[in-house]
């Protein structure tokens, strides 16, 4: 969730449009939110409030807007409203927060959760998987990243009529951005221990996501393709294993493995 700070924005947005396209459409009617919160870093950086774009849900922007403070509770009476039958998290939220020293703790409090049934099970880190040498990560930060390791033990505790979902923010450098999703797709299939993967990016953000059942992945990736195609988004990818057949979304046909 990286900082209460940045509630509501523009990623935010984005975000949960795309939560509530999933469970909307898919089989799953649970939820669960693990927000990896850290705690506030005093800095030049704030909100970017978001604005339509065409192809999201004007109702979930509109829902923004009106909350009364930032606060990860929102959240819960929104996708609770007729979206999902269960909303789970550990409360209260907006205080639990994620740092490097307590990481097995904060995985200790969250595991009973991580094995629900027909979930969309969230996880949402400041930056994303880790990336590079044990030194970058210190300096940056490792509180902003879920270690391989880390990965692993969440794809053991994965339950295989759920799907586990996480957030990956990508190098400011657009002209990889591409690229560097197709690497965090086989990091985290190599974590995993060759499970089934895929994603979906939207300028300098990406959704991981990560299957047991071909079935439900099945579902999940017609339900991106549709995503992908609806959206007016310029800098938009869907990223599918390459031997992927999708069926044909409602008002386009198939598009695969990252094109713009």
């Amino acid at each position: 969730m990286v900082q209460l700070k940045y509630f509501g924005d523009y990623r935010d947005f984005f975000k949960y449009d795309l939560i509530t396209s999933v469970v909307a459409a898919s089989s799953l009617n649970k939820y669960v939110f693990v927000p990896m919160l850290t705690e506030h870093r005093f800095d030049n950086e704030g909100k970017k409030a978001p604005r339509y774009a065409g192809g999201k849900s004007k109702e979930l922007l509109t829902f923004i807007n009106r909350c009364p403070s930032k606060s990860l509770t929102h959240w819960e009476k929104w996708l609770s409203s007729s979206r999902v039958d269960s909303y789970e998290t550990i409360n209260p939220p907006d205080t639990i927060f994620f740092s490097d020293d307590e990481r097995e703790q904060y995985w200790r409090i969250f595991k009973p959760l991580l094995g629900r049934e027909n979930a969309l099970v969230f996880l949402d880190p400041d930056t994303g998987l880790e990336t590079g040498t044990p030194s970058y990560l210190s300096k940056m930060g490792r509180e902003k990243y879920i270690l391989d390791k880390e990965t692993e033990f969440l794809y053991k505790q994965l339950e295989s009529s759920s799907l586990l979902m996480i957030y990956q923010h990508l190098p400011n450098n657009k002209n990889i951005h591409l690229d560097s999703v197709r690497k965090k797709l086989s990091q985290l299939q190599s974590a995993s221990g060759g499970s089934l993967v895929c994603a979906y990016r939207e300028d300098d953000l990406a959704f991981l996501f990560l299957s047991k059942d071909p079935r439900l992945f099945d579902e999940l990736c017609n339900i991106l393709n549709a995503y992908h195609v609806n959206s007016h988004h310029k800098l938009k990818s869907l990223h599918l294993p390459s031997s992927y057949t999708l069926k044909p979304a409602p008002e386009a046909g198939a598009v695969l493995g990252g094109s713009n």
